[in-house]
């Protein structure tokens, strides 16, 4: 895997989206060059759509950091979180204005016909068939 940033988002295509997301310090990577050129091969062609899916990428490596405390210094990455699941928003937004529809995963039904209807117990002996 490789990290590279000219410092030039007019150079390429790479780096221009980089700079987007604002992976630009060689010290603290967020992408990699291969990951954000999947997406870039993958989603390229509609400019909110890949921007989406990079802010999507890096909300989801944000998500994993923990509030950490040693003494009196602590690191809270919560706001930084809030700032890209906020990005990932505004784009859905606007794929959503442009009649884009987002993949939602499918989760199984849970509800079925006359789940909530209450059918009669079995009649107790000498009963009529009700508790």
């Amino acid at each position: 895997m490789s990290w590279n940033y000219s410092g030039n988002p007019v150079d390429s295509e790479l780096d221009r989206y980089r700079f987007l997301i604002g992976d630009t310090d060689a010290s603290a990577p967020i992408m990699q060059d291969e990951e954000i050129q999947f997406l870039i091969d993958e989603y390229g062609s509609d400019h909110n759509r890949l921007m989406y899916h990079l802010f999507k990428q890096v909300a989801t490596r944000f998500a994993r950091d923990i509030k950490r405390r040693l003494g009196p210094q602590s690191e809270d990455p919560t706001e930084r979180l809030r700032y890209f699941q906020a990005k990932v928003d505004e784009y859905a937004a606007l794929l959503q204005a442009a009649g884009i529809s987002m993949k939602r995963p499918a989760y199984p039904k849970i509800f079925r016909k006359g789940m909530q209807s209450n059918p009669p117990y079995p009649a107790p002996s000498g009963g009529d068939g009700y508790v």
